[in-house]
């Protein structure tokens, strides 16, 4: 009591400290103080190279964000150790030959979380930067030699990475060692696609993991064969990446997905062709864009969300070790030409 009275009474008291917001009010400049919120902060200087202590926001930017031109070389937005930079639903874009990143020698670094279709395209990144692409995010990086500067890169199923100037030989030099997928060492043709651009650059993609055990096999449909559900992306529970994909449905029949923690066998439940392969309180996916249309390819797919999981009484959220089962209820027709429904096979996922 005696020190906080110390430091109130002599003026020593900790500096606070809170994110500061991109508004975007008067341009798309990132080194425009008056492009910020600073309200809630200590920060007053945004300037190339100059250490910005606390946490950055830039969420729902209607425009891109712009590391602007300063003609003063390879410079940077620069954010001090051990705080974070998150890009959510905003693209961030250098005009130059700018990037981001921590000051030179920090040990701890920074982490830029790039989420909900967010895009970071800069020309480098620098000094023990961590960035996290989500399975609907960009990254694109303009520069040449090393634009992944001591720095790595996690990547997601579904998430894309891009380098305009460093082909795939290049890539495979000088940054694989530097990307992972969902925490796990990059591997190519196993868990990552390497390709050209058709230009001087490469792209980089996340391969398919199945995710799951297929149970409970379907009754062939109206195409003469039985629909399959597959699990695609992660079994991780704090990845929270987990696509359902059904394929081998009749053309353009409309679909939703179930879920329960019980498995079940119930022959033709209502009249149905198929057999529905859970029980207990079951859940349906039929929020808005979750009834889905099968199209000209007769599959679909959903990413879903395992902290909103449908139930009867309203959404939980999945634990880890936690069994969730699933299955595809959709539109059939019978072999007399009749509306009926079917039903997929089951698949089961015990979370990680």
């Amino acid at each position: 009591m005696k020190l906080l009275y110390l430091l109130v009474a002599t003026g020593l008291t900790p500096a606070a400290h809170a994110d500061i917001l991109w508004t975007g009010a008067v341009s798309g400049d990132m080194f425009d103080e008056a492009n910020w919120d600073l309200s809630q902060s200590q920060v007053t200087v945004i300037d190339p190279n100059v250490t910005i202590d606390d946490n950055v926001i830039i969420r729902d930017a209607p425009a891109d964000v712009i590391l602007t031109e300063t003609g003063g070389g390879q410079l940077r937005f620069q954010v001090e150790e051990g705080r974070s930079v998150i890009i959510d639903n905003s693209r961030v874009v250098a005009a130059g030959n700018d990037g981001i990143g921590c000051f030179q020698g920090t040990q701890v670094g920074i982490t830029i979380e790039v989420n909900n279709g967010g895009s970071l395209e800069p020309y480098f990144v620098v000094n023990r930067v961590r960035v996290k692409l989500d399975s609907t995010s960009t990254a694109i990086f303009g520069g040449p030699g090393d634009p992944l500067n001591i720095a790595t890169l996690d990547m997601n199923y579904g998430s894309v990475l891009a380098f305009l100037e460093e082909d795939p030989a290049e890539f495979l030099t000088e940054h694989l060692s530097s990307v992972t997928v969902a925490g796990l060492p990059a591997t190519p043709g196993g868990n990552l696609n390497i390709a050209s651009d058709g230009m001087s650059g490469s792209v980089v993609t996340v391969i398919p993991q199945t995710v799951g055990t297929s149970y409970c096999a379907a009754n062939a449909n109206s195409t003469g064969t039985p629909s399959t559900l597959a699990g695609i992306g992660s079994g991780q529970l704090a990845d929270n990446n987990l696509t359902l994909e059904c394929r081998s449905m009749p053309v353009n029949s409309f679909a939703f997905f179930l879920t329960s923690q019980v498995q079940g066998f119930t022959a033709n439940p209502g009249g149905s062709e198929g057999n529905l392969c859970l029980s207990g309180a079951i859940g349906r996916y039929v929020g808005p864009g979750q009834i889905l249309q099968a199209g000209a390819a007769g599959s679909v797919s959903l990413l879903i969300d395992l902290t909103q999981i449908p139930s009867p009484t309203g959404f939980v959220a999945a634990g880890v070790g936690e069994t969730w089962n699933f299955q595809t209820w959709f539109r059939d027709s019978s072999a007399q030409g009749q509306a009926v429904s079917n039903f997929s096979s089951g698949l089961e996922v015990t979370l990680q």
